[in-house]
């Protein structure tokens, strides 16, 4: 079994090929890198990837969960958000790193760290969620302001649903 697939990942298209070895072991190839993993499904629609081979540190691990059109993958602590190009007519712009945090998983909100009006990095830690008894880093894939936050600290969030919104920022701030 295999596949290839094209995301994009904050507006930049990413070729991502994966081959089943045997059993659970995969090879994926995203871009020119190569990576091999144990993948096992998880009884809501994720998947859990446990990277294999001298490369691997012992306590990375990738969780995938589908929102939408986007597939939400944590690795080293951080989720990032390959988003499926718009099939059809184009919309204008880049329809990746969309600045919205989305839940990767249903799970309660642990901490937002963000207020509407802040400047954020394209990588900062907007909110965290545990889920399954992992903590999801979420960061918006964009740099600019913060432009809504849907979410409070306590609260039950439902896989793909939107927390916090950022607005890109168009020029360098002062």
């Amino acid at each position: 079994m295999s596949f290839k697939k094209t995301y994009l990942r904050d507006g930049v298209r990413l070729e991502v090929e994966a081959q089943r070895v045997a059993g659970d072991h995969w090879r994926v190839r995203v871009g020119d890198a190569v990576h091999e993993f144990r993948a096992a499904a998880l009884g809501d629609g994720g998947v859990r990837i446990v990277p294999l081979g001298a490369t691997a540190k012992a306590a990375t691990t990738a969780y995938g969960a589908k929102a939408g059109k986007a597939f939400m993958v944590r690795v080293a602590g951080k989720t990032v958000t390959l988003q499926e190009p718009e099939t059809g007519r184009a919309r204008g712009g880049a329809s990746g790193g969309d600045g919205v945090v989305r839940a990767p998983m249903t799970g309660t909100v642990l901490a937002v760290s963000c207020k509407p009006g802040d400047l954020v990095a394209a990588d900062q830690t907007l909110v965290v969620v545990t889920a399954m008894k992992m903590e999801h880093k979420l960061i918006a894939g964009i740099a600019g302001v913060v432009k809504r936050i849907d979410v409070a600290v306590g609260a039950t969030v439902e896989q793909g649903a939107a927390l916090v919104e950022v607005e890109s920022q168009q020029q360098e701030p002062k």
